[in-house]
């Protein structure tokens, strides 16, 4: 919830800060069980909410009497407790609830200090507004007295003769003794009347808390909004917290289809990225955002600005040049006219995103002043067939009358606004970073109103955009059209959109944030290409390019759809062909490899992660090898950079970046950026997989091994031995960013081990048998066979740490000796965005999985026991601040038995995007998410383990309401189909030889 723009808070006490609640309760309840008269109806509960709570006493006594007939003379306020008035009775009860009080003592809810000091950090002054004379008293036994400048209570009320709520007159009040205005203020009430008090006052926000008066109560008494937990005041994304819980679909609002995703009502930005295409190479945003400027409309695979990272305190080797996803001009945007009226408020808006056609339409239903209906239809299409092509077309239908419409397709290519923000998950705007257009016609005689050519502002990277119109099927041209159209009759405009840039080396930058390209700076070139484009697709007619975009899709989906029995009328099955689809757009044309929002977004800043290799490799290594190959050669190409970032931090070999798009580090907060050095260990574990399950042993040779053996030498500079014999690694963060520059962290370690026996087996394969060619390769990468068996030596020697007093593997060395995270005072999520990083560190908390990875990654590594001692031990400690947290608990806690956890991590990777489960969808699809989703089913459910490619088997986990699971792996040469049902595990060949595989624990031909 934003609460930047207003200076103070004012808070009720009972039942907002302290739970209070039940002492009064308990004693009213004490009250009125004693005096109403017999025959009376009995006091109840919701008799609290009703007629006495938020109250003063005295009137809170008078409405409940008179609600049962009962007429009681007022008295005075020093009546005693036994007097037969009104004030009497009040006092009787104060009594009551001050003896309760002094029994039972009183704790604040568990969130309200860590509420009280987030605020308090943010500079607000924060007040306490209660009718209750005890405000004081409760203040102090609740230990938060500390936190308030100014207290308004029951005593000042009566001393300055103000009225109680539900008139304004406390409130007001409070604003006032600390300087503000009501509109500066908020006001936190759990009770109607201070609801509507703070309605009355006209106060700058009024949140109402549900502890028991109801949600919908709460609005119609005059809140703005209501939260559950008063930790929703500093979150950002309260509301989703709620919708995690179980996440969901409205059917109204998405229609279930298992082969198509469609909106219904006013798209937001969420909706752009969700009903985004690509075709890995261009990619193009739905509609939902208010402008699509540079970087809410079109995407380039690569295409990135770079800038200067200004360290406020700098340190060597620290990352020096930052790298930006540059937004594209889009050419996807349309505005229309009637009568020379923009239509701006359709009556309905529909948008669909096919699975089977690769084409997201938007559908618009105007109603214009005259009554006359009008439909408008906009598609996108990322060709799947041609990774430089797009095509847009819009279609006009007119149902009622004769009609001229203009279209105006002016290419977009507006700045977006600043953006500053502290989510390390967005990107933002750098000053000095952008595009702008070639204009020297002498230089580039070639470019007119067809093509032009762009340059970001200082990596230099070009790309032309070519685009050609069609108006009914013929030629035409300018930026603006006329439709004429009869009644019942329709027009059509199609755009061809042809992006042409070449691919980066991704080696870093040359100095002055320059970038190089494949094919040099050079732009004319460019333009021929896109001409070439546009006068090859010029012989083409539209209904032949989409079919060509089904027939792509009818390939995919023919090796490699999931189906799954789920029993929930579709829904669960729609979501699975909607993530499948996600990565096969994404990946379809691997320009410059493959970032973690593809081209849906420009969160991350449009980086490169670890997700590639361990979330999204998997799904393309075991369906479609060629694109996991190019996937490795991208990152075969920043051997370079690697091994100059490993220089600088005095390490041999070769380590890779953190975070990047061109090759070069650009994390610049170094304990959960370049600490993480088992991104070496991650590739290299993508290098084994994908060599032993595909069996390419040509990529072994030319490519592979060199990624082995430099990421091999990286950790034997960065390891050593120690008295105890073993090889250690220090100061190092693993995939778990809540806990950094470790020692001995288990994943690291793990998979470092992996990798050196990756790189030693691999040796050994080649000098075995490639000995007419080991000479070269030992030569180009200038080790022996002895630095090879030392990589034998330290991976056997790893350390492996473990703790024998809770029978588990430790994080790491430190790991067990830390407090645990007190997670029903601090909940406020993510973590990273609430608390310091100091405060983090030093407890047992987890940003996303980590030993639980291990287990899965390296599953034969570990016996079932361990496993599910380490997972009962390390879940109830993960956050899953993270999207790439719930898969691989889903994954571990299928094979553990935890059957409820699986299922309910496996729907919250379904739903990450979809439901917006991480306040964050609107920068970009997660992939690694949708990776997560895949694995999953196939490796989770459906019980795959490969160990990185050296242990294959088979042993399902069908969740207990699922009917059925069938997926399709790729092995080598052969493609066969797993079906799972409560009969049992069927494997049937659908081409390639017989291949032998372990299922159940038993080796079974198929």
């Amino acid at each position: 919830m934003k609460t930047t723009r207003f200076a103070c808070v004012l808070f009720d006490l009972d039942g907002v800060l302290v739970p209070t609640t039940k002492l009064h309760k308990e004693a009213w309840k004490q009250l009125f069980d004693a005096v109403l008269p017999a025959g009376s109806e009995p006091y109840t509960e919701q008799d609290y909410y009703t007629y006495v709570d938020g109250k003063p006493r005295y009137d809170g006594v008078d409405a409940l009497l008179k609600s049962r007939g009962v007429n009681l003379e007022w008295g005075r306020p020093d009546d005693g407790p036994d007097a037969k008035t009104v004030c009497g009775y009040g006092n009787r009860k104060n009594t009551t609830f001050e003896r309760l009080l002094n029994e039972e003592g009183i704790q604040p809810y568990p969130d309200t200090v860590d509420v009280l000091r987030h605020l308090t950090t943010g500079g607000k002054r924060l007040a306490v507004v209660s009718s209750s004379k005890n405000t004081a008293t409760v203040l102090e036994a609740a230990g938060i007295a500390g936190f308030f400048s100014t207290v308004v209570d029951g005593n000042t009320k009566a001393e300055l003769g103000l009225k109680g709520k539900p008139a304004p007159d406390t409130y007001a009040y409070a604003a006032k003794l600390l300087g503000l205005r009501n509109q500066d203020a908020i006001v936190v009430e759990d009770a109607l009347s201070g609801v509507a008090a703070g309605h009355a006052g006209r106060f700058g926000l009024v949140v109402g808390v549900d502890r028991g008066a109801g949600h919908q109560d709460l609005l119609e008494a005059g809140a703005d909004t209501v939260i559950d937990n008063l930790i929703e005041l500093v979150e950002d994304d309260g509301g989703e917290r709620r919708l995690k819980e179980n996440p969901d679909l409205d059917p109204d609002r998405y229609p279930i289809d298992e082969w198509s995703f469609t909106e219904v009502g006013d798209p937001d930005a969420v909706s752009a990225t969700n009903f985004s295409v690509t075709n890995g190479n261009i990619g193009v945003r739905g509609q939902g955002d208010d402008t699509r400027c540079l970087g809410n409309g079109t995407f380039l695979s690569g295409f990135h600005d770079t800038f200067d990272i200004n360290h406020p305190e700098g340190g060597y080797g620290y990352a020096k040049v930052g790298q930006l996803i540059q937004g594209v001009p889009d050419a996807s945007d349309f505005t229309l006219k009637v009568d020379g009226i923009p239509l701006t408020h359709p009556e309905e808006t529909r948008q669909r995103l096919d699975f089977r056609a690769g084409i997201c339409t938007t559908t618009h239903l105007y109603r214009l002043d005259d009554g006359t209906r009008l439909k408008v239809d906009l598609d996108r299409m990322a060709c799947l067939f041609d990774r430089n092509l797009a095509v847009y077309t819009v279609k006009v239908d007119s149902p009622d009358r004769d009609m001229t419409v203009v279209v105006d397709g002016a290419i977009n290519a507006d700045m977006p606004r600043r953006s500053v923000t502290d989510d390390p998950r967005k990107s933002q705007i750098v000053d000095g970073c952008g595009v702008h257009e070639v204009l020297d016609n002498e230089v580039y005689p070639e470019a007119d109103g067809d093509c032009r050519v762009y340059r970001c502002n200082n990596s230099r990277l070009s790309v032309a955009l070519g685009v050609r119109q069609t108006q009914n099927g013929q030629p035409v041209d300018g930026q603006s059209w006329r439709l004429d159209i009869g009644r019942g009759g329709s027009a059509s405009l199609v755009r061809y959109a042809v992006y042409q840039s070449h691919p980066i080396l991704p080696q870093g930058t040359i100095g002055n944030g320059l970038v190089v390209q494949t094919r040099g700076e050079g732009t004319r070139n460019l333009v021929e290409e896109c001409r070439d484009i546009l006068d090859r697709v010029a012989g083409l007619d539209l209904q032949e390019m989409k079919d060509r975009q089904r027939e792509w899709l009818d390939r995919f989906w023919e090796r490699e759809d999931i189906r799954v029995g789920a029993g929930d009328q579709g829904r669960t099955q729609q979501l699975v062909h909607w993530e499948l689809f996600q990565l096969a757009q994404s990946t379809a044309h691997i320009t410059n490899g493959v970032g973690a929002k593809g081209l849906s977004g420009s969160g991350y800043s449009g980086h490169y992660f670890w997700d590639t290799e361990i979330y999204i490799l998997p799904f393309l290594i075991y369906s479609d090898p060629q694109r996991a190959r190019e996937v490795l050669h991208y990152r075969y190409l920043m051997l370079p950079a690697a091994r100059r970032r490993a220089a600088a931090l005095n390490l041999g070999g070769g380590l890779f970046p953190w975070r990047t798009i061109n090759g070069e580090e650009s994390s610049a907060y170094f304990p959960t950026g370049t600490a993480q050095y088992h991104i070496d260990a991650d590739v290299a574990y993508a290098v084994a997989q994908y060599v032993q399950v595909c069996d390419d042993q040509d990529f072994l040779e030319t490519e592979g091994i060199d990624i082995l053996v430099e990421t091999a030498r990286l950790w034997m500079s960065l390891g050593r031995y120690k008295a105890d014999g073993r090889f250690h690694i220090h100061c190092v963060t693993g995939p778990d960013e809540y806990t950094v520059l470790v020692d001995d962290n288990l994943y690291t370690n793990a998979m470092a081990k992996f990798n050196l026996m990756a790189a030693y087996r691999a040796y050994e394969y080649l000098r075995r048998s490639r000995v007419e060619m080991i000479g070269s390769i030992r030569a180009r990468l200038h080790f022996t066979d002895e630095d090879a068996q030392e990589w034998l030596r330290a991976a056997e020697a790893m350390f492996v740490p473990y703790d024998n007093n809770e029978g588990v593997h430790a994080q790491d060395a430190q790991f067990m000796e830390r407090p645990i995270w007190h997670f029903d005072r601090f909940t406020a999520r993510p973590l990273l965005l609430y608390y310091h990083p100091l405060v983090i560190y030093r407890h047992k908390v987890l940003k996303q999985t980590d030993v639980v990875m291990a287990l899965y990654l390296l599953s034969s590594w570990f016996t079932p026991e361990q496993k599910r001692a380490d997972f009962d031990y390390y879940d109830p400690l993960t956050t899953g601040d993270s999207t790439l947290s719930a898969a691989s608990q889903s994954i571990v806690a299928a094979e553990v038995g935890r059957d409820d956890l699986a299922m309910r991590y496996f729907r919250e990777s379904l739903f990450t995007d979809v439901s917006n489960l991480h306040a964050n969808t609107a920068d970009g699809i997660h992939l690694a998410a949708c990776g997560g989703v895949w694995s999953s089913l196939v490796c989770g459910f459906g019980g795959l383990r490969d160990t990185g490619g050296t242990s294959l088997s088979i042993d399902p986990h069908l969740p207990e309401d699922w009917d059925s699971l069938s997926y399709q792996l790729t092995v080598g040469d052969t493609r066969f189909r797993v079906s799972i049902t409560r009969q049992g595990v069927d494997l049937e060949r659908l081409s390639g030889p017989e291949i032998v595989v372990k299922v159940q624990g038993h080796p079974r031909t198929v």
